[in-house]
């Protein structure tokens, strides 16, 4: 956010529909690299980090949805978790391999998850779709559960955990090889790089 000179805040819709509404109106889902079409990947990277950053009860549907038509044309440099909640427990660790996300997620249709999220497995379920959803790679789990995801946000959002049980996520690790501003910054590449010093408030 710092680098690309932009603010993450969670209260900012209207920022966030804007740039969604310029990576559909740009033909972003084609070209979206930093040197073909720095603009869509400059808005791609708002929509991203909010997508990724802020609690779901927050984003828009649209956001929610969207961003997945997206994230294959589009790289982030880096990735940040979800914002800690308060008294919430660790997340369990899961696994990035392909297929514990889709059975958990056929898993918790079966079992009516959606009506009803309380018990204990449907938890259990969730939280493993969440975690392949968050912490893996876009193509570990199908559209569908993607998608399907979110609709569980809802109901299952009742179920809160913080990843490695940290206060502050906000946090970027760069993973980004390809991307160079300065003759000493490859050397940086697999430092996490605290990006909420310079947020203030507007993370929120």
């Amino acid at each position: 956010a710092i680098e690309f000179e932009f603010e993450i805040n969670c209260e900012a819709i209207d920022t966030m529909m804007e740039s969604m509404t310029f990576l559909k109106s740009n033909n972003c889902a084609a070209v979206c690299t930093e040197d073909e079409a720095p603009d869509c990947f400059r808005h791609y990277l708002i929509v991203q980090s909010h997508h990724d950053f802020c609690p779901e009860e927050g984003i828009p549907e649209e956001i929610e949805d969207g961003f997945h038509d997206f994230d294959t044309a589009c790289t982030a440099p880096c990735a940040i978790d979800r914002k800690a909640t308060e008294g919430a427990e660790d997340c369990p660790v899961g696994s990035c391999d392909k297929g514990p996300g889709d059975d958990a997620y056929a898993a918790l249709i079966l079992n009516d998850c959606g009506k009803d999220c309380s018990s204990d497995e449907c938890k259990d379920l969730y939280f493993t779709l969440r975690y392949q959803h968050d912490k893996c790679e876009h193509d570990t789990i199908s559209s569908a559960s993607e998608e399907g995801m979110h609709d569980l946000e809802v109901p299952c959002g009742i179920h809160k955990c913080n990843y490695d049980g940290v206060d502050n996520n906000l946090v970027c690790v760069d993973d980004h090889d390809d991307h160079d501003h300065g003759d000493d910054h490859g050397d940086d590449h697999d430092e996490e790089t605290d990006i909420a010093r310079e947020m203030g408030d507007g993370a929120s």
